[in-house]
């Protein structure tokens, strides 16, 4: 059986707490020679409400329909054996242009509606397009600059953005004389899975929650004191301690315990804690109020 190829694009009706919620699934299929076999912007009603920039004067790009359009279509639960077709066809590869997006809004659709997950993989064409052409654009920019025509396209009309990808994909196919096969081949690397994807999900949100707890702490005094040793000075973290999120909390944690009170960023006083090796030479001054200590020494100080 010959491949196929998939061509995707989803729409929300908002990402509030950071969670898609579907309004519609757009999708071209064709065959390696990009012949047209299907086409349909399968819309949904999102049973959510909608982020009111999508209908505002100031978007350039609003959603292709109407609230009330939306409301009136079934729901992804009506939607998902046929979607679930659409992307688990035998010998199916799936495109999309930031499609990590996308795969994470089909996760959460099938979480909202407590269905089995859909498990696909789909390629990014973006990096493909950036990575070929040794600059960033988003899709439009890219179809204007493979001078494709979409006067008969409508952006965030998610079939036409499937469309507008295609084409994109197939410029690029075009330019490099290559199929769309070893396209992907040479592009593996761009692939992404559902299991992956969830898995980041879960990552993110772990630590968003930590990151919360640490925020928590900006600008407090433990009025229980497990001891004073920072005398209730000012601290912050570096640069690479902070991304460390772990490491991060923990730090917060000690500064907090210790008598002492966490900062976003220092002004003109108080105590930079550094990883090792940023700093040089132990402890020393930037200015007569502003001071560093490295990671090592502080957890020295605070863990006696």
């Amino acid at each position: 059986m010959n491949d196929s190829y998939i061509f995707f694009d989803i729409e929300c009706a908002n990402c509030f707490g950071g969670e898609g919620k579907m309004c519609s699934f757009g999708y071209v299929v064709t065959d390696a020679g990009f012949n047209i076999l299907d086409s349909q912007d399968i819309v949904m009603n999102p049973q959510a409400e909608f982020d009111w920039y999508l209908f505002s004067p100031k978007n350039r790009c609003p959603l292709a329909y109407s609230k009330e359009y939306f409301r009136r279509q079934h729901t992804f639960e009506d939607w998902y054996k046929p979607i679930k077709e659409l992307l688990t066809a035998p010998c199916r590869k799936v495109i999309g242009f930031a499609s990590s997006n996308d795969v994470c809004f089909m996760i959460t659709a099938c979480k909202r509606y407590g269905l089995p997950l859909i498990h696909f993989a789909a390629y990014d064409a973006e990096p493909m397009l950036n990575n070929a052409n040794g600059e960033r654009k988003g899709l439009e920019a890219w179809a204007e600059f493979y001078h494709i025509d979409t006067s008969e396209l409508r952006a965030h009309r998610s079939c036409d953005d499937a469309v507008m990808t295609m084409s994109v994909v197939k410029a690029l196919c075009e330019s490099r004389q290559t199929g769309i096969a070893q396209l992907l081949e040479k592009n593996r690397s761009t692939l992404l899975s559902v299991e992956k994807a969830e898995e980041q999900m879960i990552e993110r949100k772990r630590r968003n929650d930590i990151l919360r707890k640490i925020e928590e702490l900006y600008g407090k005094k433990d009025k229980a004191l497990h001891s004073d040793i920072l005398g209730g000075g000012l601290y912050s973290f570096g640069f690479k301690t902070g991304r460390d999120i772990d490491e991060s909390y923990r730090i917060a944690r000690l500064v907090y315990e210790n008598g002492g009170m966490l900062c976003k960023r220092l002004k003109d006083s108080g105590t930079l804690i550094l990883d090792d090796d940023e700093i040089k030479g132990g402890n020393e001054k930037k200015s007569s109020r502003l001071q560093v200590i490295s990671k090592s020494d502080f957890l020295a100080l605070v863990t006696k």
